[in-house]
């Protein structure tokens, strides 16, 4: 299910609904002006036809509420059916096309937008989602699952976010929120963030949203995209013309810029965490069309270092050098202090550090 029918616009009688078939006083008599009597079947199609374009009542959308106070999976309406993992209607899967890096674990990811809402896109680099819409992650490994985490606006606030992640039980039966988060769940090496560390990724972005954005879904297919939200009327301002953002570049330097604004972007930009320590910038804008003039190409290729704890490595992009590159250090240490990213991961992404890697080889000395 998607939202182009939970967009319809209202009806402009007061009614909400206009009578199609009337049977009344003023129905014709049998005779030349009434309809054969074989035809009672395509009366009643007709009529069903014209029923089912009238516009759809849509409820308000929901208003600011109290934080929530949740306590398991259960409560958060991600499931019609819990022990079946049916999904509640109006949840609809979607991906990101770069992702974010968890240590190989299996994910899966859900929006639940409110009926009759929009996306506030009137900063096409900064989604900001209506009050009661949640965003979920889950997280498997071998067909097991360990974690889902929620992020759900229910209020207008900067701070009105609720930020958690369920850990699921042995038996696969519920899957209960751990506020201070839990280490190597079930055997594994994947670990579920604690409520207070979810905000040190979350607030590089004033919608406090990961992995949905114009560049996220700037793609041909694998709906949803850019251009199906805005064809569907979910985004408040569509692009002009149906435009796209996809990462800019030839395909290695597009899915090198693409990795480290999936993985890094959130905390290296102005808004994020990091941004005190290096003001680097490894996040891309949509206005951003060629990568050498990028933010983030002109912040890492063959800029100094300001603080790194690592070695006597001086360039955060040494151009043809990856073993002279900080980035190429830190994405292979999990060493504290040291490694990139610095939550949430144990293990080097193999894939993710070729790439890197070739990307900076092929950059000219």
């Amino acid at each position: 299910m998607f939202w182009g029918a939970l967009l319809a616009p209202a009806c402009g009688g007061s009614s909400g609904a206009t009578a199609v078939v009337d049977a009344g006083a003023d129905a014709p008599a049998a005779g030349d002006d009434a309809p054969p009597a074989g035809d009672d079947a395509m009366t009643a199609e007709v009529a069903e036809e014209a029923a089912a374009d009238l516009p759809v009542e849509l409820p308000p959308p929901p208003q600011p509420y109290d934080r929530p106070t949740y306590m398991d999976l259960s409560e958060t309406g991600l499931y019609a059916d819990f022990a079946g993992k049916t999904l509640s209607d109006g949840v609809t899967a979607f991906e990101p096309t770069h992702k974010l890096w968890s240590d190989g674990a299996t994910k899966r990811r859900w929006i639940k937008l409110p009926p009759g809402t929009q996306i506030d896109t009137s900063d096409m680099d900064h989604w900001v989602f209506p009050v009661g819409t949640k965003f979920f992650k889950e997280f498997s490994m071998n067909g097991v699952l360990l974690e889902t985490r929620l992020v759900e606006r229910y209020g207008v606030g900067p701070d009105d976010y609720w930020f958690g992640a369920f850990v699921w039980n042995a038996d696969q039966t519920d899957a209960l929120f751990v506020v201070n988060g839990q280490d190597n769940i079930n055997g594994t090496p994947h670990d579920a963030p604690s409520q207070k560390n979810c905000g040190a990724c979350h607030r590089g972005d004033i919608g406090r949203v990961l992995g949905f954005s114009a560049i996220q879904l700037s793609r041909p297919d694998n709906p949803p995209t850019l251009k199906s939200l805005a064809a569907a009327g979910t985004l408040s301002n569509p692009p002009a013309g149906g435009a796209d953002f996809p990462v800019p570049g030839d395909d290695l330097t597009a899915r090198a810029l693409g990795y480290l604004h999936a993985n890094c972007g959130h905390c290296h930009n102005i808004n994020g965490t990091s941004w005190p320590d290096t003001q680097m910038v490894l996040r891309l804008s949509v206005a951003e069309r060629a990568a050498k003039t990028s933010e983030l190409y002109g912040s890492v290729v063959g800029k100094m270092l300001q603080y790194f704890p690592g070695g006597p490595i001086t360039l955060r992009v040494s151009p043809g050098h990856p073993d002279d590159s900080a980035l190429i250090a830190r994405m292979s240490s999990r060493t504290s202090k040291i490694q990139m990213p610095p939550l949430a991961t144990e293990i080097v992404d193999p894939d993710g550090l070729m790439l890197i890697r070739d990307w900076i080889t092929s950059l000219a000395p």
